[in-house]
This record gives structure tokens, C-alpha cells and sequence, in this order.
């Protein structure tokens, strides 16, 4: 998923933000380069880019239309208004970690490529990452963390290979603990609330566990082989080279290669990166404990949400909306309501969507300490002088 988000962000416009590609003073580049891109930008490209932001938000809001008239209005209200702020000071406290070891992480494998960052502004650009991730279809936008980077002086092919190889363990991770979650759930779940779930939703809830898996696990080898392998990025070369697919690739494949060269270095990194998202992970089931404490739901153990947490987010990155926004939380619903006797009353329904509103809700509002390095990375872009045009 990470991959697509690659080619996602690398239209020609963020492509010459990266450095990947010039254009912008190039008309002879525009039209042979990208002579497709080029001819629809004639016509009117912000009216496109709009009419697709706002398709991505009716969908989004017509899911979150349903889970409202699922779970009942009044009851989820009721469910909000008596939550125990105590634990959800915890369940922000735990987050807060996360993103302290999310920090420490991306600083050990640039310092495997020679780089020193600080720590306050690396956390501000890992803040900045998470919230740009928060609004873009598939958390796609974290992969602009390394502009977030750029005012330490971190150069982006570094920091781009250093992210991918950080994400393809972590999805390694999620594979491993969506595996963890099935096996859990065939334990725990009695089989009347399976086929209640089917005959309710009527889809099998262990053949779409088991796809989101699928997908993870596909994820993980392939972004694991563009990073680490030699012979998986001469056969990418080829694939994207041809005539159909070079207009979507684009510049990127000048920097593939950098990618993988700098990939050596932090791939040294990997038993680091692997124990620091195993800590994240013990961190985000203590995360959502608290938040299940906070909403008087008590039925279900550390352990359940330690495994069912990366099967369920996971869904986050769909990217049908701005950060799988009302799908993951669908997800959850749907995950979260096998773990009781069914059938499930309203007030348990409630419960559950507010879990799930509010386990995307603390997120949002903890990342948007990275506000104030966003604002200061667009000041930087925006204010780059434009190179004097040569007079003849």
C-alpha cells in the first residue's frame, strides 16, 4: 500500500518537490515527459483534484452516515457523556509514547546512513508525517515526512529509503499480529456469534480477516523486495518502463536506485526497527485498553486488543477515503461486536462506535502537534526563489 502511495504522490508536481524530476521550468520535459499530464493540466486540474477530494468526502460521510444509524445517535451520546477521563488521559499518554518511539526509530536508522537529527524537531516531523497521513487516502501522506525533514538538512532519497524500510517491517508486524488476531478470535469468538455476524453483514468474517492479511503480507514482500533486492528493482525497472506504465512511474526510477543504496545502509537497522515496533505495538494494545476502560468496556482482555489492533487498522488503508476513515471504523464495529454474546443490544453497539470514533478522534488530535512544522516546511517550499530566467 505504501508502494501505490510512492506512485500516489509522485505525480509531476510532487515529483519536482522531492527532486525527483524538474519540470517546472521546462515546457520541452512537460510535454514529451508527461504529454498526458501535461494536456489535462491545460484544461483545468484543480477542478478535477476538487471533484475528487469531494467524492473521497461523500463517501466518507455517507459511512459515517451508516455507522451513525447502526450503532443509534442518542445511544452513542449517551455512551461519550459518561466516559472516564482518567483512562483516556492514559489512552493519550500511551499514544504519546508511541510517537516518542516512532522518533527514536526513524533517528537510529538515519544515523545508520551517517545522519545526526534532533530529537524535538524529528518528533515535530514525525507528528507533522502522522498528520498528514490522517487526511490522505491510504495514510499515504506520511510519505512526505522527509520534507518535514528537510530543515535538518536531511537529504530525501536518505530519509524516503529509510521510511520505506521502517513501514515494510512494520507491515511484516501487522501480518504477524493479524495472524495472531485470527487465531485469537477462533478461540474466544462461539460459533453462533460467526454465523451472527454473517447473516447480519453477510459477509464471512474470517475470509475478510483473512484477505486483509493477504493484502498485508503482499504489501510487505513487495515493498520489502523494491528496498533490499537487487534483482526485484532491475525487474521493477523493466515492468515500469513500459510504454503503458513509464507515464505513471515517471521520474521515480532515477531514484529507485539511490533508494536501494542507501536501503544497505539502514538495513542494518532491521533488529532495531523490528524490537522498537514490537514496543509501539505493546504500547497501541495498552492504547486502546485504556480507551476500552474509559468507555466501561470491560469484557475485553489487554492481549484481544494487542492482537486485534493491526488486523483492524489495517483498514485505514483503503484508500476509497481520506485515511480509510469510516471503513476502519466499520472494521472495528464489526471485529470488536464478535467478542459478545449476541445478540448485541443498542447500548453495546454505542459503546463500540464510540471506541471506534474515538480511537481515529485521539489520534487527530495528539498529531496535531504537528501543525506548527507543517506550516514552517510550506513556508520554506513556497518561499524558495524562482531561478532568474536568462535573458538573451
Amino acid at each position: 500500500m505504501l508502494l501505490s502511495s510512492v506512485f500516489f504522490y509522485c505525480t509531476p508536481d510532487v515529483a519536482t518537490t522531492f527532486g525527483i524530476i524538474n519540470i517546472t521550468n521546462n515546457p520541452e520535459l512537460n510535454s514529451l515527459t508527461y504529454p498526458k499530464y501535461y494536456e489535462r493540466s491545460k484544461l483545468n486540474p484543480k477542478t478535477k483534484r476538487i471533484a475528487r477530494i469531494l467524492l473521497q468526502v461523500v463517501i466518507m460521510v455517507a459511512i459515517f452516515a451508516a455507522l451513525l444509524w447502526y450503532v443509534g445517535l442518542g445511544a452513542l451520546y449517551n455512551a461519550l457523556v459518561n466516559i472516564k477521563v482518567e483512562y483516556l488521559i492514559l489512552a493519550f499518554a500511551s499514544y504519546f509514547g508511541i510517537n516518542i518511539l516512532f522518533t527514536v526509530r526513524l533517528q537510529r536508522v538515519l544515523k545508520k546512513e551517517g545522519i545526526k537529527t534532533t530529537f524535538g524537531r524529528t518528533l515535530m516531523a514525525q507528528y507533522a508525517g502522522m498528520l498528514t497521513s490522517d487526511v490522505t487516502p491510504g495514510r499515504s501522506g506520511y510519505i512526505l515526512t522527509p520534507l518535514y525533514l528537510r530543515d535538518q538538512d536531511v537529504p530525501t532519497s536518505k530519509s524516503l529509503s529509510g521510511i520505506l524500510s521502517i513501514q515494510t517491517i512494520e507491515f511484516l508486524v501487522k501480518v504477524a499480529g493479524g495472524i495472531g488476531a485470527v487465531i485469537f478470535l477462533l478461540q474466544v469468538v462461539p460459533l453462533v456469534n460467526w454465523q451472527h455476524f454473517q447473516d447480519t453483514t453477510g459477509l464471512n468474517g474470517l475470509f475478510v480477516a483473512g484477505l486483509g492479511i493477504a493484502l498485508m503480507l503482499v504489501g510487505a514482500i513487495v515493498l520489502a523486495a523494491v528496498t533490499w533486492s537487487e534483482k526485484a528493482l532491475t525487474l521493477f525497472n523493466r515492468i515500469a518502463n513500459w510504454r503503458f506504465l513509464k507515464k505513471f512511474t515517471g521520474g521515480i526510477l532515477g531514484k529507485l536506485e539511490e533508494f536501494r543504496e542507501s536501503s544497505k545502509k539502514n538495513s542494518k537497522a532491521i533488529p532495531e526497527i523490528i524490537l522498537l515496533t514490537m514496543l509501539c505495538w505493546i504500547l497501541k494494545g495498552f492504547e486502546w485498553y485504556f480507551l476500552g476502560l474509559a468507555l466501561g468496556i470491560t469484557q475485553i482482555p489487554w492481549i484481544g486488543y494487542f492482537l486485534i489492533h493491526p488486523l483492524v487498522t489495517a483498514l485505514g488503508f483503503v484508500p476509497i477515503t481520506p485515511a480509510g476513515a469510516g471503513v476502519q471504523e466499520f472494521g472495528i464495529v464489526g471485529i470488536f461486536t464478535l467478542l459478545f454474546a449476541a445478540p448485541i443490544s443498542i447500548e453495546i453497539k454505542a459503546t463500540i462506535g464510540a471506541f471506534a470514533i474515538l480511537a481515529r478522534g485521539l489520534l487527530i488530535i495528539e498529531d496535531l502537534a504537528g501543525v506548527p512544522q507543517i506550516v514552517k516546511t510550506s513556508g520554506m517550499l513556497f518561499s524558495r526563489k524562482k531561478p532568474d530566467t536568462p535573458t538573451t
